[in-house]
């Protein structure tokens, strides 16, 4: 399983959906208890539950990792997990996944500037005061000594999502290939 791992607007979700187009790869949904954003589907992008909901999955046992970010708790369900599957995850739950399925997790931290991804949460019309305050949780959250491993470390500033796609399929694949 990939696990891309990057701060807010760091260009993960992206980076996943040409890894899904491209490659086959498989999305792993992320269950949330924050609200949808705008034009975000429930059962596609994430499942959104309320934190009672939440909650009682996470008593049941029912998922793999669970982490809270910007105050709202996420998780991957077992059942979510797939073969050949791509999920975002923070550090935490990139240390959980690796901790449960170990060497079949290959974590891929997506670096991007903090200037740039302020200039993309500006311009995918994020809130001010939740830019602010992403910024500042995710230079905290975000940083190398947070991993367990690292598999790829991969550089987005104005690289072309595609090439990088293309970088982690291949590294991907490889990694793959020397655990047989």
């Amino acid at each position: 399983m990939i696990v891309l791992v990057g701060a807010s607007a760091s260009g993960k979700s992206e980076l996943a959906k040409i890894l899904y187009q491209l490659y086959g790869y498989t999305k792993c949904i992320t269950t949330t208890t924050r609200e949808p954003r705008q034009n975000e589907v429930d059962g596609i992008d994430y499942h959104f539950l309320s934190m009672n909901q939440f909650l009682k999955l996470k008593d049941e046992n029912s998922f793999l990792e669970v982490t809270e970010y910007n105050n709202h708790l996420y998780g991957i369900q077992r059942r979510d997990v797939k073969i050949n599957g791509v999920v975002i995850v923070d550090p935490q739950g990139a240390n959980a996944i690796e901790e449960k399925i170990g060497k079949d997790a290959f974590i891929v931290y997506v670096h991007t500037s903090e200037p740039l991804r302020k200039k993309r949460m500006i311009e995918r019309k994020d809130a001010k005061h939740l830019i602010e305050e992403r910024l500042k949780n995710d230079a905290n959250i975000f940083k190398e000594e947070a991993f367990h491993t690292i598999n790829l470390i991969l550089e987005n500033e104005q690289n072309d999502l595609y090439h990088l796609a293309n970088h982690v399929h291949h590294a991907y694949q490889s990694y793959i290939n020397q655990q047989k």
